[in-house]
C-alpha cells in the first residue's frame, strides 16, 4: 500500500515529537534498571530477505499487517529479548530487539506505517503513540516476506483440516517444545521461540508481550551515521513503570 505526500508531509512536521526518550539500547547493556534485574534471551539470527519489517500480534494480523516505511539492508540479524525479573510480578518481557550493526543509536525514531491517521490520532501533549495491538498477550517482528510465505504453507494445511488454527495447532506445541529447550525465564506455557516458516527463506520469531495485551510502540534506532542500528519493540518503560504500577 502506497504512503501518500500528504500524509509525509504531515508525518515530516511531528516526527520529532514521536521519537522515544527512553536509551532502549541500555535494556541490553545494563543488568538492571530502576532496582529491577534484567535477563537476557539470545533467539538467534533471524533472515530479512527484502528488509521490509512488519511487527504484530502473530496469532491475530500476521497477514494483514502493513510493513514500516522505514526499512533495513537485506541480511540475517541477531534477535534477543531484555526480560524484567520483577519479584512480584515474575518474567516479563520488556523489550525485544533487532540487532542490525554494533553501532550505537543516538536516536529512537518511531516506526510507522503510512497508514496511520496523523489528524485525529495524534495530540503532542499526551505522549502518543503510534504502534500495533496486541489480543493475544504474543507478539513478533519479521520480514514481510513472511506473510506470503505462511499464508501458502498455512493455505496448504488449511485445505487438509480447515478446522485448525495457527494458536493451537502450531505456535502451541512450538513454545512448549521451546520452554523444554530453554527454561530459563520462561513460563509453564513458554515465552518464545524462532520459527522458520516451512519451503521459504523466511524466519518468524513470536514472544510475550510485557504485562500482555495492549498496544506496542516499536522504533528504529539510528547510530550517528545516520544508519538503522537496531529495531526495538519496547513493551514497558522501565524508567517510568514498576512492579507497583501494574494492575495485572
Amino acid at each position: 500500500m502506497s504512503v501518500s505526500a500528504q500524509w509525509l508531509e504531515k508525518y515530516e512536521a511531528i516526527k520529532e515529537s514521536l521519537r522515544c526518550r527512553t536509551d532502549l539500547d541500555s535494556y541490553f547493556t545494563q543488568e538492571q534498571i530502576k532496582g529491577v534485574r534484567l535477563g537476557k534471551v539470545d533467539l538467534g539470527m533471524v533472515r530479512f530477505p527484502s528488509g521490509k519489517v512488519i511487527a504484530c500480534d502473530p496469532f491475530i494480523e500476521l497477514e494483514d499487517v502493513q510493513p514500516f516505511i522505514q526499512s533495513i539492508d537485506p541480511g540475517s540479524y541477531k534477535v534477543d529479548l531484555c526480560i524484567a525479573l520483577y519479584e512480584q510480578w515474575g518474567n516479563r518481557c520488556a523489550c525485544a530487539r533487532l540487532l542490525v550493526s554494533d553501532e550505537k543509536p543516538v536516536c529512537y525514531e518511531m516506526a510507522m506505517t503510512g497508514q496511520e491517521n496523523l489528524d485525529e490520532e495524534f495530540d503532542p501533549d499526551e505522549n502518543a503513540i503510534f504502534g500495533f495491538g496486541v489480543d493475544a498477550g504474543m507478539a513478533c517482528i519479521a520480514d514481510a516476506g513472511v506473510q506470503p510465505a505462511f499464508s501458502a504453507w498455512w493455505g496448504k494445511r488449511l485445505e487438509e483440516d480447515d478446522s485448525i488454527d495457527p494458536y493451537n495447532d502450531l505456535f502451541c506445541d512450538l513454545l512448549e517444545e521451546s520452554v523444554r529447550n530453554m527454561p530459563q525465564y520462561q513460563t509453564e506455557g513458554g515465552d518464545w521461540v524462532k520459527w522458520e516458516v516451512p519451503d521459504s527463506d523466511c524466519d518468524l520469531p513470536v514472544f510475550a508481550s510485557g504485562f500482555g495485551d495492549g498496544y506496542y510502540a516499536v522504533y528504529f534506532g539510528y547510530d550517528a551515521g545516520g544508519k538503522v542500528c537496531a529495531v526495538y519493540v519496547h513493551f514497558i518503560d522501565l524508567y517510568e513503570d514498576d512492579e507497583e504500577d501494574s494492575d495485572d
